[in-house]
């Protein structure tokens, strides 16, 4: 599966396509090479021989299944999907050409919404109940969350105490004990969960992405999306994969309680989460990383940002957070309660 280059990285690793660039673009990892015969993109990573092997793995079984919304990679000459350079891993794909305008008249939430179920769809299976194993990834959550609030109360304790505090200080403090409740609403949530799952005494997983947002799509013309990087795909709950996706959506741009009812709509009508799995999903959401991770950030700023910078991003996630604890209550009002 993998190719040792000796050479000049990019001329060693195009030759064992046979390969011939008549022009080459850097964007970001990836390398846009222009040949005689169609453009392709070079992508660099870092995976050690057991993550290449499941990436390989990964996108030969999409293949397989027909999921057909994915960017394929492409066999060297010898059949290898990916050449190394030593640390350096290097993978060829096709390039697709990424509209930010299509010719349909839904969103690009939509699509990405509608074509993760069917991913999901097509690699659901029933796991092997273990109730050791549940319960110690239910203690592993609650206590890394335990151990953020902690860390966040200590902060917050260190502040107050201050003679002046920054805009920033002030903005995190304010709404400091939203974020509590928001922690300990996940906390709950989860606990749903488990106990859901222990009633069950089985539950399910799906083929992940493992990073499903805008920067990892192409969209054609039409409005159809093609996900690619799928080195962080793992076989998790599809929970996991949905919160990550409605994560990006939450941070991309303006969005309420009923648009986000109608993304959730949408996966749904092809992938219909479980009882249990919606509370995970929710756990996962209403948990406040991202404010927290932006007190981290400013506890180690180094002046290349200015205090409205950071001020404003806070801000930011403040209003997600507020918009996740609405719609969070939209899903489980009593209308609902009988899904």
């Amino acid at each position: 599966m993998n190719i040792d280059v000796q050479q000049k990285p990019l001329g060693a690793v195009l030759f064992q396509y046979d390969i011939y660039p008549e022009k080459i673009e850097n964007v970001g990892k990836v390398t846009r090479i222009f040949t005689a015969n169609g453009q392709y993109a070079l992508k660099e990573t870092t995976m050690n021989d057991e993550e290449a092997h499941w990436f390989v793995h990964v996108m030969r079984r999409l293949e397989k299944i027909g999921f057909h919304y994915a960017v394929p990679v492409l066999p060297t000459k010898y059949g290898d999907y990916i050449v190394r350079n030593g640390s350096q891993t290097f993978y060829l794909m096709p390039w697709y050409e990424d509209h930010q305008q299509f010719r349909s008249p839904v969103y690009p939430e939509e699509v990405m919404a509608e074509e993760l179920a069917k991913l999901h769809g097509l690699t659901e299976r029933t796991q092997d109940y273990s109730e050791t194993v549940l319960e110690k990834s239910f203690e592993t959550l609650k206590k890394r969350w335990a151990y953020r609030k902690l860390e966040m109360e200590r902060y917050a304790d260190k502040i107050e105490s201050n003679v002046y505090l920054s805009p920033f200080e002030l903005t995190f403090l304010t709404h400091f004990q939203r974020s509590i409740f928001m922690a300990d609403k996940a906390e709950e949530h989860l606990t749903l969960w488990y106990e859901g799952v222990k009633e069950k005494k089985s539950f399910r997983s799906v083929l992940c992405h493992g990073k499903p947002a805008r920067k990892h799509t192409c969209f054609d013309k039409y409005g159809t999306a093609y996900f690619l990087n799928f080195e962080k795909a793992v076989l998790d709950t599809p929970a996991r994969d949905v919160a990550h996706m409605f994560r990006h959506f939450f941070m991309s741009r303006p969005w309420d309680e009923q648009e986000g009812r109608h993304w959730l709509q949408i996966y749904e009508k092809h992938f219909a989460l479980y009882e249990e799995e919606r509370h995970l999903f929710v756990s996962y959401l209403a948990f406040p990383e991202s404010m927290y991770q932006m007190a981290d950030r400013y506890m180690k700023r180094d002046g290349k940002s200015t205090e409205l910078h950071y001020v404003t991003r806070l801000e930011k996630r403040v209003l997600t957070l507020n918009r996740v604890q609405r719609f969070m209550n939209s899903l489980f009002s009593p209308e609902n309660e009988n899904r």
